[in-house]
């Protein structure tokens, strides 16, 4: 699959791991990127972007992807207006931490639900629209537990089961949309290393945050970026790739034991 000339969607896209997947697409030949972020992209994001291919055309507006109303009215009509249609769709919005677990639900998963069924309406061949690839950016903390973040792990769980679950031949088949989920280990963001403490009020949590050893060098955002294009590229429809330590890699779930 080719991404000359084709339009993408960059939910989450001013931040690190954003900007980095917005690189790769305009390198790999995307000639319309659209970035929604609840914050505006500044001049030297927009900079770095139109770098990577100074022919293309990149916008940008503020969304917050928890509240409905706004994501429909947007991808509906601003982004339509401005791209004529979406080829790509990458949710990579989301946060680490809040004293009000409906927030980072509300971000982290039904906002993607959300993003994911309004764009499957608009990219839909049964609808009308042209097929095409949606990106849902998870983590590895949605395959294992990480005990002192549970509600994050909950998001990123939900996100994985969401996407697998519509990510099924049937859905393809009537749409031409094909699911992707990327679960990237610990990378190098801010939002990363912005959470210095818990909201949750057990001890026993706060300490094992406080005495966490990563195996692991936070990666860098780039190799994120990468993995997405080589799975929109390469990926099957439902597959999840891993890239965690710089490496990127398939994974493979066990079989079904209860369906």
């Amino acid at each position: 699959m080719s991404l000359a000339g084709q339009s993408a969607v960059v939910f989450g896209g001013c931040g690190g791991m954003g900007i980095a997947i917005g690189q790769h697409l305009l390198k790999e030949g995307v000639k319309k990127l659209f970035i929604l972020d609840v914050v505006e992209l500044s001049d030297a994001s927009t900079t770095h972007l139109k770098e990577q291919s100074p022919d293309a055309m990149v916008l940008s507006k503020t969304c917050d992807i928890s509240i409905r109303a706004e994501l429909k009215q947007i991808l509906e009509k601003d982004v339509l207006a401005a791209l004529g249609s979406i080829d790509i769709l990458v949710n990579s919005a989301g946060i680490v931490e809040s004293d009000v677990p409906d927030k980072l639900i509300g971000v982290n998963l039904t906002g993607i639900i959300n993003s994911c069924l309004i764009a499957l309406n608009i990219m839909s061949r049964a609808k009308g629209g042209k097929g095409g690839v949606i990106v849902n950016v998870a983590s590895t903390a949605g395959l294992e537990p990480i005990a002192f973040l549970p509600v994050y792990c909950a998001s990123k769980h939900g996100i994985i089961g969401f996407t697998r679950s519509i990510g099924v031949q049937p859905v393809f088949m009537e749409t031409g949309v094909k699911f992707i989920i990327i679960c990237p280990g610990g990378t190098r963001t801010r939002m990363f290393e912005s959470v210095k403490k818990l909201s949750i009020e057990i001890e026993a949590l706060q300490t094992m945050f406080r005495e966490f050893k990563h195996p692991y060098a936070p990666q860098s955002p780039d190799v994120v970026g990468a993995c997405v294009v080589q799975a929109i590229v390469q990926g099957e429809n439902g597959s999840t790739w891993i890239c965690n330590d710089g490496k990127i890699s398939i994974h493979n779930y066990p079989p079904s034991q209860y369906l």
